[in-house]
């Protein structure tokens, strides 16, 4: 599937480059940014809070982030993440693809580190400035901002070495296991997935809890209990954030219409939509385009760009 995090991708300031599989995003959600509804992915995702405070679920696990802590995410974790004060909270978020810090000669001393983090034992998600290594860790993330800001000679090999300097303190620290973790991923969790699959697949769609609970092998009764136990919310409103996360992005990149993108989001009706968002985001589809491009017009204009923005965060391109 493509993973919801990929859907994304320019809603919260994206660099990316085609032969680097590394991806930057800056995500300040004072500016109508959601957090992100349940979803996994087969990167790492390392996410350092900038500002403020936020609340994260990380596999079936709530934790409450506060200002300059530093969360690591497994690959294949299914987690969300939202601000719990939206006027104050601004985080940075790295995604390393694993096989990115592989040696291209197989060496065995660097690639044990890096072959199986998938499997990899984590001894702590949430690592804040007590813990031992933090003024480390987090300056090897600092330098990795500054490449990405800066894109001098070379950047690519300092992201690169900067990433290494960032592992290394997270095994010396004992964040990290070389011995594997043990796996065990429950029925209901792959149930669960599914189900997430099938309702970003059709959110388009009039879903019903039934028709998911039928695609999944569950009676509704049993599935609507899994699917909250698993995502903190229930499936309804888990289908809503979702269709209102979709219809914000194609508020900012696409012309189409208010009432065309509430049709193509599953929504039955334009009142409702507009009702719906506003709630969510404060302000009407309508206006919170508007503002979306002030603020794009506003951030090209301040750093001498002329097009090509798709988020009113730093989103530059790596070219």
């Amino acid at each position: 599937m493509e993973n919801y995090v990929d859907s994304k991708a320019k809603e919260a300031g994206e660099v990316k480059e085609q032969d680097m599989p590394f991806r930057y995003y800056y995500s300040d959600y004072s500016k109508g940014f959601p957090g992100f509804t349940i979803h996994w992915h087969d990167e790492i995702e390392v996410i350092y809070i900038k500002k403020g405070k936020g609340i994260f679920l990380i596999d079936n696990e709530e934790y409450i982030v506060n200002e300059g802590d530093i969360v690591y995410i497994s690959p294949r974790l299914m987690h969300s993440g939202q601000a719990i004060d939206n006027n104050n909270f601004i985080t940075i978020c790295y995604m390393i693809d694993s096989t990115y810090l592989l040696s291209v000669n197989s060496e065995y001393n660097t690639d044990k580190y890096f072959s199986s983090l998938i499997d990899t034992q984590i001894n702590r998600t949430i690592i804040n400035a007590n813990d031992p290594g933090y003024k480390n860790l987090k300056n090897a993330l600092h330098k990795i901002d500054l490449c990405v800001e800066e894109k001098g000679i070379a950047y690519q090999l300092e992201i690169k070495m900067n990433l290494y300097d960032f592992f290394a303190q997270l095994y010396k620290n004992k964040y990290l296991n070389v011995a594997p973790k043990k796996i065990f991923n429950s029925d209901n969790e792959e149930l669960v997935k599914k189900a997430v699959n099938y309702i970003q697949a059709n959110f388009g769609n009039q879903l019903t809890v039934n028709e998911i609970a039928n695609h999944v092998g569950l009676s509704p009764s049993y599935f609507m209990n899994v699917f909250k136990q698993h995502t903190k919310m229930t499936c309804i409103k888990y289908i809503n954030s979702f269709r209102l996360n979709i219809a914000e992005t194609m508020l900012k990149e696409t012309d189409e219409t208010v009432l065309q993108i509430s049709q193509d989001c599953g929504f039955n009706n334009l009142s409702l939509f507009n009702r719906e968002f506003k709630k969510a985001y404060s302000v009407t589809p309508t206006q919170y385009r508007k503002n979306f491009r002030g603020e794009a017009k506003k951030w090209l204009k301040d750093h001498g760009y002329s097009s090509g923005l798709t988020s009113i965060v730093k989103s530059k391109k790596i070219s």
